[in-house]
């Protein structure tokens, strides 16, 4: 096991020492910790269950941790019973009292990747952060959790929310010398840059209430060509390097620059009728 993975299993272990010969909650906690999606169903369906009539509103209970049963799910890796209280309207972004740290950070600090694919399917707010400014893909970063990082990625995390120190996630990893995470980052950054401007400069040209006549029917063929070209290289490499996205940018720019003057002024004004 790495050293992060030591300090991970420490964190858990940590926790479950501190609940041991403690008495559970609730029923929802104590489901939570088990991964018994049957029992906690059963308080759901069953009329008769001693826990029916409170089950609900011990969702967003927390235990004596501060841990919310979603936080509890995703620290015990129980994958069915963290989608069970999503379905039933648990909260998945709410922050542990005593930590501070969401299930989704929970998620990246154990390197739970099934657990956060199963969060940002859910809806959880990848990009909340704590009042020191940390996110998810902060501590992904620090924990040198590759899968986490590109699981949030592929859902949209911010790559450039700083701390308040000023720190990028990127600067995170480097910071606890992860140097292949931090690469990632400015990899998928440079990637993000030009797949940004590609689907905006398309979808404003396909758009007519964004398009709003600023651009002739040759100029948008123009445009949409261009796009198609670089949108064709991007689905043939891969495993294109910094430099390539950068390169690939700079000439889509160059390429489109006519075209992007005229889609960021005002669009020409309608005539009056009479």
């Amino acid at each position: 096991m790495t050293v992060d993975g030591e300090r991970a299993e420490s964190v858990a272990s940590n926790q479950s020492g501190k609940r041991s010969g403690k008495k559970r909650l609730n029923i929802v906690i104590q489901c939570a910790a088990s991964g018994d999606t049957s029992r906690l169903l059963e308080c759901f369906a069953n009329e008769e269950d001693p826990y029916h009539d409170r089950v609900e509103s011990q969702l967003n209970s927390a235990d004596e941790e501060g841990r919310s049963p979603v936080e509890i799910a995703v620290t015990e890796n129980q994958i069915e019973m963290l989608k069970l209280l999503q379905e039933k309207g648990s909260g998945l972004d709410t922050r542990n009292s005593m930590s501070a740290r969401t299930p989704l950070d929970m998620a990246c600090i154990l390197g739970r990747n099934e657990a956060l694919k199963a969060l940002l399917a859910g809806g959880a707010d990848a990009n909340n952060s704590t009042k020191r400014g940390y996110t998810a893909i902060h501590h992904a970063a620090a924990w040198g959790r590759m899968d986490c990082l590109k699981t949030l990625v592929k859902y949209g995390a911010s790559l450039t929310i700083k701390t308040k120190h000023g720190e990028r996630a990127r600067d995170t990893a480097l910071r606890y010398k992860h140097e292949d995470c931090s690469f990632f980052l400015d990899w998928s950054e440079a990637r993000r840059g030009l797949v940004s401007i590609l689907q905006e400069t398309k979808e404003t040209i396909e758009d007519p209430q964004k398009l709003q006549g600023r651009l002739a029917k040759d100029e948008k063929m123009t445009g949409l060509n261009v796009c198609g070209e670089k949108q064709e290289w991007l689905d043939s490499n891969p495993n294109a390097s910094i430099e390539d996205f950068h390169k690939q940018e700079e000439d889509l720019r160059t390429s489109l620059e006519a075209i992007l003057v005229k889609l960021s002024e005002p669009p020409p004004e309608k005539p009056h009728r009479r």
